[in-house]
């Protein structure tokens, strides 16, 4: 009995030393060409192919094999290469597994979903969000983006947190089936649907905040290839004695450090979170990793604001997505975003996006920005989806307007590109529209131009050189070719404009207002650069 027992309390130490180095996972990484699900003669094997741990990276050999560490708590995924899925791609709590890869056809497009906050009772999303009432029917418009998803076909869906009503706020059955319906909405035929922890997602009372996001979706942090693209997925919420940080924590920190180690030079990061970079916890991580972002010249893509705002593109592209909910149910969002999803097309190593609507099988976006009050020169995108052949009429407060429009096809939305001068509207509550066949297409905005007189800005040059500027009731007075010369009744002035298609002919004695960049006329004879047709408005 005595050498029984002291058996089993070596056998015990053993295995408690076992568990805390963690278990070894290996395996291979191989194409299924005759597809039957099995490694064989007849497959490939994928040499140099990466497999994560969630802190480590190891590549397969040229035989496809691969082994790696991995405690009970982690999951072991493949960093899916270029050119291909896996429906498999993670695992966890197995001593084997087999990554099978599928050749699959890309086409530089992908879809991001975000905010849907679902659930299929009013009673129970109520009760997961208490300020909310459930007036639309999610699976209503569910279905409407499972068929534009469809349609489009793109090469993966990116859901980009709050997935469920609230999962921390309801029992785990509800909020188990409330992710599986969603999954289930977007199982798109053979497109890859990836996932990311929202705030929504993480659970603050337990041990494990993310369980059930984990039961359905897998690991919270991770990456993969696609259309020449290396995309990492990251969880930005961490659990600080029963607290919840926006931040990245010390294991995902070190990981993503390990990841751009061994990306190739030169390839193009996108980096998902579903909070923005704005809503970021002021912590050292969070600063490491902001900087690790910049360092890389990455694309940030995120949600949590139900809003299209794109923050800033350098020294790294920062943008948040609007939600599939809208204001959660209620109607659009309350930044005016109807419910919708985006589209993004990388052509030439470019990003373009779109923001889709699934109120209206026409969808129309203005893209501007989001200062108000608007003055002066607006560069408007306008994008249509689904494209369209028809050409764009541009009507201000109702009324036709004139200018050069620019148009560009992606691969399933139009792009129109075109100015307004503002200072032709009214101060207040103006209306720019797009008309495209007999359909009209409305946005709100508020006006107010506020000019700046030729005489401040000569005498003060250094707060203004190198600004766009507005200067009004400017009289012309004499042309020498390009160069016009304007009294704004404070000074006399010269203006140079060049390469524009103004619809009138600048006429003397004729009062205009103008908009351009102000030059220091200390060093230039004409201060005033006008290069947008539409920067020069004749007065009445």
């Amino acid at each position: 009995m005595r050498r029984l027992i002291l058996l089993l309390v070596v056998l015990l130490s053993f295995a408690v030393l076992f568990a805390a180095k963690g278990q070894t996972i290996q395996g291979y990484v191989f194409i299924d060409i005759n597809s039957n699900g099995v490694m064989d003669d007849h497959d490939e094997v994928f040499y140099g192919c990466f497999v994560s741990n969630g802190k480590d990276f190891v590549q397969t050999d040229e035989n496809g094999f691969f082994s790696i560490e991995a405690s009970e708590e982690s999951f072991v995924f493949v960093v899916v290469p270029d050119g291909y899925k896996c429906s498999e791609w993670y695992v966890k709590n197995t001593a084997n597994h087999n990554f099978i890869l599928e050749p699959i056809e890309t086409k530089g497009v992908f879809a991001v979903v975000n905010d849907i906050h679902y659930a299929d009772d009013p009673d129970d999303f109520h009760q997961a969000l208490g300020d909310r009432e459930m007036i639309d029917n999610p699976d209503y418009y569910l279905e409407k983006l499972a068929e534009k998803l469809e349609h489009v076909h793109p090469d993966f869906i990116l859901c980009n947190g709050d997935i469920g009503a609230s999962v921390s706020d309801i029992d785990d059955e509800t909020a188990l089936r409330w992710l599986e319906t969603v999954k289930d909405y977007l199982t798109i035929g053979s497109v890859p649907a990836f996932y990311t922890a929202g705030n929504h997602e993480t659970n603050r009372r337990k041990d494990n905040p993310f369980d059930i996001y984990h039961s359905s979706f897998g690991p919270d942090y991770y990456s993969f290839n696609s259309h020449g693209i290396h995309f990492i997925v990251l969880n930005t919420h961490n659990v600080i004695d029963g607290s919840l940080v926006y931040e990245i924590d010390d294991r995902q920190l070190g990981w993503l450090k390990n990841n751009i180690e061994v990306l190739a030079p030169g390839i193009p990061i996108v980096v998902f979170s579903h909070e923005p970079i704005s809503d970021l916890a002021k912590t050292g991580n969070n600063e490491q990793l902001i900087q690790i972002l910049a360092d890389n010249s990455c694309y940030h893509i995120s949600g949590h604001w139900h809003g299209m705002f794109e923050f800033f593109r350098e020294p790294f592209f920062a943008l948040t997505c609007g939600g599939v909910s809208g204001s959660w149910w209620e109607g659009p969002s309350t930044y005016g975003d109807e419910y919708g999803f985006t589209l993004f097309e990388f052509r030439r190593g470019v990003m373009s996006y779109s923001y889709v609507s699934l109120v209206d099988e026409l969808s129309v976006w203005f893209d501007m920005n989001n200062r108000t009050p608007l003055s002066g020169v607006e560069r408007i995108r306008v994008c249509v989806y689904p494209g369209t052949s028809e050409a764009i009429s541009i009507l201000l407060n109702g009324e036709e307007y004139e200018c050069d429009v620019v148009s560009r096809q992606m691969k399933y939305w139009h792009e129109f590109y075109f100015n307004v001068n503002l200072a032709v509207l009214d101060d207040g509550f103006n209306k720019i529209s797009v008309r495209i066949d007999d359909q009209v297409f409305t946005k709100k905005i508020f006006v107010k131009n506020t000019s700046v007189d030729m005489k401040t800005m000569k005498s003060n040059p250094e707060y203004f050189e190198g600004s766009f500027v507005l200067v009004t009731d400017c009289v012309n007075t004499g042309q020498w070719g390009s160069t016009f010369v304007f009294n704004d009744g404070t000074d006399i002035f010269m203006a140079q404009i060049r390469n524009v298609n103004i619809p009138f002919s600048i006429a003397r004695n004729q009062s205009y207002s103008l908009y351009g960049v102000f030059r220091n006329s200390n060093r230039v004879a004409d201060p005033l650069k006008i290069t947008l047709g539409e920067g020069v408005v004749q007065d009445e």
